[in-house]
């Protein structure tokens, strides 16, 4: 495997040809991880930690008209 590595470098290209190549091979590599990758619980953006703010903010309005 390193010695492919080796020929392939030693080629007659131009850094910026192997640069390209490298680049498409890395980046099909990412989308063929997107497209394969299992998603169990969907797509979520964000911590998840626990935290009810919006909850809390509920029973804050709630006190608040209370005491107006």
């Amino acid at each position: 495997m390193l010695e492919k590595i080796k020929d392939f470098f030693k080629r007659d290209w131009s850094l910026a040809e192997k640069l390209l190549i490298l680049l498409c091979f890395f980046y099909l590599g990412i989308i063929k991880g997107f497209l394969l990758a299992p998603i169990k619980k969907g797509v979520s953006c964000g911590n998840n930690n626990g935290n009810n703010y919006p909850d809390s903010r509920k029973n804050g309005d709630k006190e608040d008209k209370e005491e107006a």
